[in-house]
């Protein structure tokens, strides 16, 4: 995504980050400053990304500062190195590693190798219609989750974010859990069974914030209308929730 002013040459998003981490060349850095004062609509987007780095900050400035554990370090090295499929036990320990990796470097989130999982994208955002009513019991839910990814999980429960749970939707081989905050926002968490490739990240799309959680087990996307540092933090509690 770029912005474009009458007096400016385009502003890449990834430029606005690096501005704001102080990383951009001195002569592109004067270009940007100069855009952000002609363009408010790109000034207050970068004071948006302010404003999630500064919560990121105030939730995991206790873990920034510790150095990341060699051991875990070595667990995700290896778990890019060895493909081969991985029981249950060790799935676990890589969406662990990545949690806590993606914490760790501050709120960037880490590629741990394989291909863009785009289709599986399209598909979780076109899934996001479900049913308004929520079951009064979750088990055979939580049953349909575990057969669809082949693995011993449930529907998370993300009351303590502030997000109800609003529906559960099973179809075929893949699952949507959504979920609505107190402002009616929609949360939703799609599920199936990953195409083998690993891959963790997060992005916009139209007004929607993106992650893609996956191993070469599961995937899940979730997807809302929220800042990247209150997606992240969803993200966590939702993997903890279906694994718990």
């Amino acid at each position: 995504m770029s912005d474009q002013t009458p007096n400016h040459p385009p502003i890449a998003e990834v430029e606005l980050h690096a501005f704001l981490d102080g990383e951009l060349p001195e002569d592109r850095a004067r270009v940007v400053e100069a855009a952000l004062l002609a363009d408010p609509a790109l000034a207050e987007r970068l004071a948006g990304y302010q404003a999630d780095k500064a919560m990121m900050k105030r939730l995991y400035s206790p873990l920034i500062e510790r150095p990341v554990p060699q051991h875990l370090i070595d667990l995700a090295q290896s778990a890019v190195d060895e493909p081969a499929v991985r029981p249950w036990a060790d799935w676990r320990k890589l969406g662990a590693v990545a949690a806590v990796v993606l914490l760790l470097v501050g709120g960037g989130w880490v590629y741990l190798g394989g291909r863009p999982a785009g289709d599986v994208v399209q598909m979780a955002l076109a899934a996001r219609e479900v049913p308004a009513s929520v079951p009064d019991d979750l088990s055979s839910y939580n049953a349909a989750l575990s057969r669809i990814v082949a693995l011993n999980i449930k529907v998370p429960d993300l009351t303590r974010a502030g997000y109800r749970l609003a529906g559960v939707k099973v179809e075929g081989s893949a699952a949507t859990v959504a979920y609505r905050d107190g402002h009616d926002r929609l949360f939703t968490i799609y599920l199936r069974h990953s195409d083998g490739t690993v891959r963790f990240d997060q992005f916009k799309r139209d007004n929607l914030r993106v992650c893609v959680w996956q191993d070469d087990q599961l995937s899940m996307v979730m997807a809302g209308e929220m800042s990247a540092a209150v997606m992240q933090k969803l993200a966590s509690m939702a993997y903890v929730g279906l694994t718990a």
